[in-house]
């Protein structure tokens, strides 16, 4: 296990490259995500898990994308939860020998969850104080592009016991997109995140939402939602996501972009794809 002094090092750097500071806890929970994930790479439950959403595109895709604080998953076959907790508990203790972190199942969401299986990890890592993550495991979903082996992105030179090489599956960057897309556009979620994370992905790919229409009808279906008025969900959500915006956002990343900006170049993206209109 790395000693606190480096994730300090790694929060002063950040401001003294002319960003904001970002706090301590957030750099040790990431570095704590990645050996999770490393653990996860050599048990056979990595043949099980898709990993997916924001944390998946900083630790496996982008290297310098923004900080995430829970880890997503999608179940590629049907396995109960008293099984994957078992596993686990296997993944655990070959990180805490491999790397001194101690990591453990804590509690189950309060909140009940029809299509997931949602709870929280306790850890202890290199800072004195003990943390928690969340952890959500989608139980059904339709997968409409492969799966990806990508490595586990060490990020920092000062996360330095961390081993280079290990891979999970991870969805492409297509699927995030569409997903990104169905959770912006849900009236019930209201997450900058998400608006975020569709900005970067559109301005660091050449992914049209045009492109993607069938792979958004497939996913919507199982919803039991319709592409009519999406562009008109995602509208409506302004002023929330505006308020929300670096209350949410701020501590993920040294420099947060205008949100008048971001959300005027996602509304264009989905706009371009001339999606149908809600039925009078």
């Amino acid at each position: 296990m790395i000693p606190q002094r480096n994730i300090s090092m790694i929060s002063n750097t950040l401001v003294t490259a002319g960003g904001r500071r970002i706090p301590e806890a957030v750099i040790e929970r990431d570095y704590v995500l990645a050996w999770f994930l490393t653990g996860l790479a050599g048990h056979p439950l990595r043949e099980m898990l898709a990993f997916k959403g924001g944390t998946a595109l900083r630790r496996c895709w982008f290297e310098d994308y923004r900080f995430s604080e829970d880890l997503d998953f999608t179940l590629t076959r049907p396995i109960t939860l008293e099984d994957i907790l078992a596993g686990l508990n296997e993944i655990f203790a070959t990180v805490e020998a491999d790397s001194g972190l101690r990591i453990a199942f804590d509690r189950e969401d309060r909140h009940g969850h029809q299509n997931s299986h949602t709870f929280y990890l306790r850890y202890q890592g290199p800072l004195p104080a003990a943390n928690d993550v969340k952890v959500d495991i989608t139980i059904n979903e339709v997968l409409c592009f492969p799966l990806q082996d990508r490595p586990i992105h060490r990020t920092y030179d000062s996360f330095d016991d961390l081993p280079e090489g290990p891979t999970v599956k991870v969805y492409a960057i297509e699927e995030i997109v569409v997903e990104k897309l169905l959770a912006l556009s849900d009236r019930a979620r209201n997450e900058p995140r998400d608006l975020y994370d569709l900005w970067y992905l559109f301005g660091s790919t050449n992914l049209r939402v045009a492109e993607m229409r069938a792979e958004l009808d497939t996913k919507l279906a199982l919803r039991q939602r319709v592409v009519a008025g999406m562009e008109q969900a995602i509208a409506a959500k302004e002023d929330r996501l505006r308020r929300l915006w670096a209350a949410r956002l701020a501590h993920q990343m040294d420099h947060l972009p205008p949100f008048d900006d971001v959300f005027r170049e996602v509304l264009r993206a989905v706009r371009a794809a001339d999606l149908p209109k809600p039925e009078a």
